[in-house]
Parts: structure tokens; sequence; C-alpha cells
């Protein structure tokens, strides 16, 4: 009988994730390539500096002052880690404990706040704040629709066939100096285009619903179990859950359904602090409540422990199946049917690489 443990969209941001087999890991899969090359913190960074320097000159040409952040610098200069390095799933497994003594760690006091001086939890200073705040309020509006385009086209329309809501997405032509500072710097890349997001969605759905790949997690799940009974996961992605769970615990964070709408926790006396919330597989609302502790470094390097050899337990098991080889044969077919719908970003994204 295949075992189940619901799995949730994990919610840490800026999370770096170590998976799958470690010289697969380097490369980027079918998908990936889909949308250009993998870029290093450091290009990520010249990219983003680059989209912000376009920004400035386009709302210098509509009129406007624009100075362009770096949001890297909110960040204390922090080394951001490369998971795909050769022996870092052997040193911190997925990374969760890693990240969390990197970005985390460092700036909270012994009550479990943030600093004022960095962190994920610091206060973001954007140079643009006193300039925006000397206008007036029509000069405001004015301001923010150069930035990011006219409001209006981000109101919800109707869907004739299905009577829902629905946000249209606008080009990026529409979406003021953001979108064509975007464009410029980036080009039209396949995420910007709703059909194609549409389509990929679907598209992978259909692969989540693929026999091939349900078997192949059937004998990863047994494998993993025959190894240490405490890990009773329906597929590789159920860890992620785990061990980002065995963190929020030994933060003393406890977990309480909640409704993802409106952010309550259900069956609680409406005094719980809600520190964050996560969504199950099965559409059902998680939220962690209470006040993180800072934990000790001694309870770090226990999860660490627990972390990398449940870490080397997935790798032993994703090779015996042969889960990734499986897994990377059906998203090249996923990539194939994208790159032949969708022509034009296939040749967009070769002549990126080339």
């Amino acid at each position: 009988m295949r075992r189940r443990l619901t799995a949730m969209v994990v919610a840490t941001p800026f999370l770096v994730i170590a998976c799958g087999d470690p010289d697969a890991a380097s490369e980027a899969s079918p998908l990936e390539a889909i949308y250009g090359e993998t870029l290093s913190p450091a290009e990520q960074r010249a990219k983003q500096l680059e989209q912000e320097e376009a920004v400035a000159q386009c709302m210098r040409d509509e009129g406007w002052e624009y100075t362009p952040v770096d949001y890297s610098a909110q960040f204390n200069d922090q080394a951001f880690e490369d998971p795909s390095e050769e022996g870092y799933g052997e040193k911190y497994g997925y990374g969760f404990v890693r990240n969390y003594e990197i970005y985390e760690w460092p700036y909270l006091d012994e009550d479990g706040n943030y600093s004022s001086d960095g962190g994920f939890g610091g206060d973001f200073e954007d140079p643009n704040q006193d300039y925006v705040m000397a206008l007036t309020p029509e000069e405001s509006e004015q301001y923010y629709a150069a930035l990011s385009g006219d409001p209006s086209q981000y109101e919800p329309e109707i869907d004739p066939v299905t009577g829902e809501e629905v946000y249209p997405m606008p080009s990026l032509e529409e979406q003021g100096c953001y979108g064509k500072a975007q464009l410029e710097v980036y080009g039209d890349q396949p995420f910007n285009d709703q059909d194609f997001n549409d389509r990929f969605s679907a598209l992978m759905e259909d692969m989540q619903n693929d026999p091939r790949l349900e078997d192949a997690e059937i004998a990863w799940s047994d494998c993993v179990y025959e190894a240490d009974q405490l890990y009773d996961f329906f597929g590789p992605d159920d860890i992620y859950t785990y061990i980002d769970g065995l963190l929020n615990d030994a933060k003393g964070l406890k977990s309480m359904p909640a409704d993802m709408e409106t952010g309550q926790v259900i069956g609680g006396d409406g005094t719980e602090q809600v520190w964050m919330m996560t969504e199950t597989a099965d559409g059902e609302a998680i939220a962690y409540v209470g006040q993180p502790k800072k934990l000790t470094e001694a309870q770090m390097r226990e999860l660490q422990e627990e972390e990398v050899a449940l870490w080397k337990i997935d790798q032993d098991c994703q090779d015996e199946t042969g889960y990734q080889d499986i897994r990377r044969e059906i998203e090249q077919e996923v990539a194939d049917t994208l790159t032949d719908e969708f022509p034009e970003f296939a040749d967009s994204q070769n002549g990126a690489q080339g």
C-alpha cells in the first residue's frame, strides 16, 4: 500500500535547495533550459543593476527622477552559495539549515526577532522614497503609472467561459519603465506570455500524473522507507516539507489548520500570532503560529546531521530506482512540446545562449 505524507508549498524566502543527483544538478534540466542560461549570483546582480539603470533612464525620459536600487546591497553583501556545487549535498544536505545559518541566524536576537542591520527581516531602504513623498497625490499617481504602467490594466476581467475573475497579463511594453527595462535587458521571456504559462501549467499537470513518474515515485518511496521507516514519504518533494517542519518545530512554532484567503487560524481562540502560512498539495492551508526563538548552534548541528543523512538516503534511492533519469526524460518531452508550439521562445533562448 502506498503511503502518503501530504506535501506543502514552503514559503521560505530565497531558499535554495540542492535537489536530486549532484552530477545532474550541475546541468540545467530540460525545463530550466527553456528559460535560458542559469546565472550566477554575481551575474544576477549585474543584470539587476543594468535593469535599474535602464529604469532610471526611462523615467528621466518621462520627466521624473529615479535612483537605481541595488537590492542585493540590502542584505549586507551576504555570500550566496550554489547548492549545485560538488560536495554541497554531502556537507549541507538540501540547504535548509545552511540557509538559516547564513541568512537568518546572524540577524536574530535571543527572542528570535530580527535586528535592524540585515537579514530577511531587515528594513528595506528605498532611495526614491523621499522624492515620491514630496509629490502631490496627482503627481504620485502619474509617477507610478510611468514606473509600472496604467493601474487599470491590472483590474480583473470576467472569463466568458467560467465566469471567474481573471487577471490578464499586460505586455512588457505596457508595464511602464519597469517592463520596458526588463524587455531591454532580458529580452522577451516565455514567462511573460500568458498562453505559454497556461500551456506550461497544463503540461506540468500532465507530467505529475504520468504513470512513469508515479511508478518511479512509488519505487523511490519504498526504497527510502526500507532505509529508515521514519521516512514515510509519497515522493521526493515531501522531503522539503519534512525538513522545513523540523526547522519550524525547533524554532518553537506550532502548526495549525488555517484559511488561506483570510489568513485566520481555524480552531484557535483568535489570539494566535501567525508567523507564516503554507498550502498543502490538497489545497489546505497550514499556519505556523507563535514567536520563533533563535536556534542554538547545537540545535542547528543536530538538524543538519539529520538533513545530510536524509539527503544521502535520497540520493542512493534516486540512483537505485533511476528516478532522476525518468523525470528528466519526461521533462524533455514537455520541453520539446513547448519549443514546438512556441518556436519564437526556443529561437530567442538559443540565441541568448549561443
